[in-house]
């Protein structure tokens, strides 16, 4: 083999080295990408779980409020997701819940009554999946008008939130 032909064979070697690399890479990030954006926001999914179980103990406490002839506390009973081996129900806590006139869980006009609120209706701390949950009150901005509009909202850092209305108990759906 002469010089010339020695020369184009590593020429030809190197590019073929180097597409080969191309395609390599650009496979791989295609699959990153697929990968990363066909798994679900375990924090989207975990709070919009809360969001639902919040938004259901609500109307359960709105039901058991009439049903015991509208007192300003009831006592909300939590239970395990899954029956004994009798099918029975698993009672897991029992709270207090404090009630407006309107029959709605109240919660006083502040973020730290707003987290009491959480706490009181969901059993459980300020936190999805290990992430910090802020409780923020939100008064009626236009106090003149006959509507109430006073709202807690729950929400994470960085992602999804909801908003609790305390004048007819009402849940708003989850936001990104």
């Amino acid at each position: 083999m002469d010089k010339q032909q020695a020369a184009q064979e590593s020429t030809r070697s190197f590019y073929t080295k180097v597409i080969t690399l191309l395609v390599f890479v650009g496979l791989m990030t295609s699959f990153i990408y697929y990968f990363n954006n066909s798994v679900p926001d375990v924090k989207y999914v975990a709070m919009e779980n809360l969001q639902q179980r919040f938004s259901q103990s609500v109307t359960n406490s709105h039901w058991q409020w009439q049903a015991e002839g509208r007192p300003n506390m009831i006592m909300l009973v939590h239970y395990e997701p899954d029956p004994d081996k009798n099918n029975q129900p698993v009672e897991r806590d029992r709270r207090p819940i404090a009630m407006g006139l309107n029959g709605y869980p109240r919660a006083e006009p502040s973020s730290e009554g707003c987290g009491k609120l959480w706490q009181m209706i969901l059993n459980m701390p300020l936190e999805v999946e290990s992430f910090k949950v802020f409780a923020e009150y939100f008064a009626d901005p236009d106090e003149e008008d006959n509507l109430d509009q006073a709202k807690c909202r729950f929400r994470l850092s960085v992602g999804p939130s909801f908003e609790y209305f305390l004048a007819n108990g009402q849940v708003s759906s989850l936001s990104r």
